[in-house]
């Protein structure tokens, strides 16, 4: 056979037929996790990744939540959106909220489990080649110059053609398979490196990741905490200690309860200069300068601090109410010049409190008078046998100390003397404790006021005086209340007869008469069928009215008709 020198007749060979190229899909491979070595085709226009069953992704990892992320398909591919998921979604080891784009090989994370990203383009490439232009394959055959050993492909043209593999000598070829084997271990050992130190690099992620959200709630803890205090100092009424506290949240955390913490801080700017009128208010109750007590109390606009505002005002009546006491028992002491100017201060206090208290005015004017007389007391001598005069001339000006002091002197000569001494000595005594006296004593002091002055009320009066209408009238008013009407009238006399411009007793009076002429008409008509029922009208009219009313007459005369019958 070796002796042959032709070849044999080349064998033609069907073509063989191209094998058809797998379709083009996207899909996720689970890598790590629970589903690890699953594959997820991305079918349709969006898919749902989570822990639930319904999913078109599911995935058993506790640490997925049940609706995880989103996967959509979009005009350049697919794209990842996290689902507001409780440990968040990363891609490629990066956080991510708004959708984001998928380039092949990107690994999503999802908890525990990774799953990476194959394009639409990395399918497997056809393992089957076209045939050659030349037609089909021609057997490989023997030739002389193999010596029978080697194989040789047609060329075409007749002429054998050594293939590489049969020039390569296998010494070199067990070197380069050693290299071969060399590049492919030390890319392996490579690989294995970078992904250590890439799961290295992601589990520090994941523990800054852990201590951000650590920190993030002990800060959240913080700032509520802080909140809470300012909230409780608010609710005491500390408005600057709480500003100071709700400055400092907006200085740690300016979004923190933004809304809450602005609105609080604009009330505590408004009342924090509240609070300072009203300390200072109680500071001057404390020192007693009334005036300015009230000043600052008439400038507090507050509707959180009324209760604090309201024990300030009683606590201002209260003090008032003292210094009215301390300013009656001034009164006593009307000869002396430093009592009296104390008295008038006083009583200059107390009205900016009480601007209309008509007892703290007539105070202030009894002041006035003494601290006048005894700065320009009168020249004018006493007459030697008649001294008592002078005694009362000086009590009605006002001037007991000195009244006393002459009624003293001539004591021992004269009894007129001896007895404006001890009537000057209970005035005194009695007019140190005005309020504890009843509207009879008052009447009787008044009287011996009278009766030491020479008949006229004397200027030491006034308080006397003051007190009593104020009883009198009290007194008036709840006998018109129960329908008494003739002591009405005369308590309301009584009141002018202290004062005599008394609007309230003038007005009760009118109102006294009208009532006077009601029941002498009712009597009138009385006066045949019951008589004595008539007779006690007529009375009650005549101690309403005056002698000299008209009605008064009248009713006078009808008592004389029905009782001559």
């Amino acid at each position: 056979m070796s002796g042959r020198t032709g070849a044999s007749a080349p064998v033609r060979a069907r073509p063989a037929a191209p094998r058809p190229k797998p379709a083009a899909t996207s899909r996720l491979v689970a890598q790590s996790g629970p589903a690890s070595g699953q594959e997820f085709v991305l079918e349709g226009d969006e898919l749902v990744l989570g822990r639930a069953a319904d999913n078109p992704v599911s995935i058993p990892d506790t640490s997925v939540s049940r609706k995880h992320a989103l996967v959509r398909k979009t005009a350049d591919g697919w794209a990842v959106s996290d689902l507001g998921s409780g440990n968040g979604t990363m891609l490629n080891g990066e956080a991510i909220a708004d959708e984001t784009p998928l380039t092949d090989g990107d690994v999503i994370t999802m908890g525990d489990t990774e799953l990476k990203y194959a394009g639409a383009g990395d399918g497997s490439a056809d393992e089957t080649a076209a045939p050659p232009a030349g037609g089909a394959r021609r057997p490989p055959v023997r030739t002389a110059r193999t010596g029978g050993g080697a194989l040789e492909r047609s060329s075409g043209r007749g002429r054998p053609v050594r293939t590489s593999r049969m020039a390569e000598d296998p010494e070199e070829a067990k070197k380069k398979r050693r290299k071969i084997f060399l590049i492919v271990g030390g890319s392996l050992v490579v690989i294995m490196a970078l992904l250590v130190g890439w799961k290295a690099i992601d589990n520090k992620r994941q523990i800054a990741k852990i201590a951000e959200r650590k920190a993030g709630q002990e800060h959240q803890a913080a700032m509520a905490d802080l909140f809470k205090e300012a909230k409780l100092l608010v609710r005491q009424g500390k408005w600057s200690e709480a500003k100071s506290k709700l400055e400092e949240i907006q200085t740690e955390d300016p979004d923190y309860e933004t809304r809450q913490v602005e609105n609080y801080i604009k009330i505590a700017t408004d009342e924090i200069p509240n609070q300072a009128l009203l300390a200072a208010a109680n500071e001057a109750i404390a020192r007693g300068e009334l005036g300015k007590a009230a000043a600052s109390l008439a400038k507090v606009k507050t509707l959180s601090q009324d209760a604090p505002l309201n024990a300030a005002k009683e606590a201002l009546d209260a003090k008032t109410t003292e210094k009215m006491g301390i300013a009656r028992g001034l009164l006593a002491s009307a000869g002396d010049l430093t009592k009296m100017e104390e008295l008038k201060a006083l009583c200059e206090d107390i009205l900016l409190v009480r601007v209309e208290d008509r007892e703290a005015s007539e105070l202030k004017k009894t002041a006035e008078t003494a601290i006048y007389k005894i700065k320009n007391p009168p020249v004018a001598e006493a007459r030697p046998d008649t001294p008592w005069l002078e005694v009362s001339a000086r009590f009605k000006n006002g001037d007991s100390s000195g009244a006393l002091s002459l009624a003293q002197a001539c004591a021992n000569k004269f009894a007129q003397c001896r007895t404006f001494e001890s009537n000057i000595k209970e005035f005194e005594t009695k007019s140190k404790n005005l309020e504890n006296l009843n509207e009879n004593d008052l009447i009787a002091l008044y009287d011996l006021d009278k009766k030491i002055a020479g008949g006229q009320s004397s200027e030491l009066s006034r308080p006397v005086r003051t007190q009593l209408v104020s009883k009198l009238f009290v007194k008036a008013s709840q006998a018109k209340t129960t329908g008494n009407w003739p002591r009405a009238i005369d308590l309301a006399r009584k009141v002018q007869q202290a004062d005599s411009g008394h609007v309230g007793a003038q007005a009760l009076i009118n109102e006294g008469r009208t009532q006077a002429r009601e029941a002498y008409l009712r009597g009138y008509q009385l006066r045949e069928s019951s008589p004595d029922e008539a007779i006690r009208l007529f009375k009650d009219v005549m101690n309403m009215t005056p002698p000299d009313d008209e009605t008064h007459m009248k009713a006078k005369s009808r008592v004389n008709e029905l009782q001559k019958q």
